[in-house]
């Protein structure tokens, strides 16, 4: 699902950085206001553009793929909103600057299998990676998580409750809800040739 190299996205992110930050300060008064949410791998930036029609606030999104985030980036500048902010860079990497900030919410749509068994701890939701992400949670926040892959779920579902994680709402076959949930650009294709959709909601045990 990853497009091809786009030689012009790093530039266009460069001449961005209003929008495209190079880094997060966490001390920036955007990141104070709330509600605040996070998405990690934003892909081409539907999602994030459309959740905030739905849940309005101040939006951080991740996509480590330049070429991807070049491309979301561009609609987002398009759509004249200022309360959405942009880094091209992996989780892992980010989160070094971020681990201060809360989120209301923290989104994970479709992320990468990677589907080979060494690779599993690459993975977003393994435990000690989910552990983190749950960390950058505000009391009561939670972790919406979406996917196709079988197989990533069965194993997000595994590592919920090696971290110690609860399931707040648990959704084998996910029937979209327009009115609370917005679609990426991933979940519009598979929808369209028929391809479950898993969902679930994560929570912090109190």
């Amino acid at each position: 699902m990853r497009g091809r190299f786009k030689k012009w996205a790093s530039p266009y992110l460069e001449a961005h950085r209003d929008i495209a930050l190079e880094q997060v300060d966490p001390n920036d008064p955007f990141f104070a206001t709330r509600p605040l949410f996070l998405e990690i791998g934003i892909g081409k930036g539907d999602f994030i553009l459309g959740m905030q029609d739905i849940l309005p606030g101040h939006y951080l999104g991740l996509e480590k793929d330049i070429s991807i985030m070049g491309m979301a980036a561009k609609k987002v500048v398009s759509s004249g909103r200022t309360s959405i902010r942009l880094v091209a860079d992996d989780f892992d990497v980010v989160y070094e600057d971020i681990m201060s900030l809360r989120f209301d919410v923290i989104f994970l749509n479709f992320s990468d299998p990677w589907p080979k068994a060494r690779h599993k701890k690459r993975r977003l939701t393994f435990a000690p990676r989910l552990l983190k992400i749950a960390g950058l949670l505000k009391e009561g926040g939670e972790i919406r998580f979406k996917t196709d892959n079988d197989d990533l779920y069965a194993y997000t579902l595994e590592q919920i409750e090696e971290a110690k994680l609860s399931i707040a709402l648990r959704q084998d076959e996910y029937e979209f809800d327009a009115a609370n949930d917005a679609m990426s650009e991933y979940e519009r294709n598979f929808r369209s040739v028929g391809k479950s959709i898993h969902r679930l909601i994560i929570k912090k045990e109190q």
